[in-house]
């Protein structure tokens, strides 16, 4: 994601997280970046719906085919020049309870760093460890 992050500098990058729910939080098991197909690139984004949509028709096919459990869990963006915190936009567009939303913040100068957050209707956004399974 970070690499991703640093190649669509100065846009912001985007894409969907795909995992499962675990006892102790999620795991990721794959990032799928997609085009940002927001009006402005370079202050908002927006994941290609069609990409999303056909994302979610593989992942049911494997369930049914391989009893699989994965699904899309949560997004990730970047904010270029900025701190990776949720930024009001992000507030106003979060939705779905139990989403996750990595963002990476910083600039193809400085580097990115990554942070990860949880958001819920009740308690907004909340910032959770990552943590790197050998």
């Amino acid at each position: 994601m970070l690499g991703a992050a640093a190649r669509a500098f100065p846009l912001e990058c985007c894409g969907l997280i795909e995992g499962i729910r675990t006892e102790s939080g999620w795991r990721i098991t794959a990032l799928h970046e997609t085009a940002n197909m927001a009006e402005d690139p370079a202050r908002r984004f927006l994941i290609d719906p069609q990409k999303q949509f056909e994302l979610m028709r593989a992942l049911r096919a494997l369930r049914e085919l391989r009893s699989s459990e994965t699904r899309i869990i949560g997004c990730f963006h970047s904010h270029p020049d900025g701190p990776a915190l949720p930024s009001a936009t992000d507030r106003a567009q979060a939705l779905e309870d139990d989403f996750l939303w990595l963002i990476a913040g910083g600039s193809g100068e400085s580097g990115f760093t990554l942070q990860a957050y949880v958001f819920s209707e009740e308690s907004g956004f909340v910032r959770i460890a990552v943590r790197k399974e050998s």
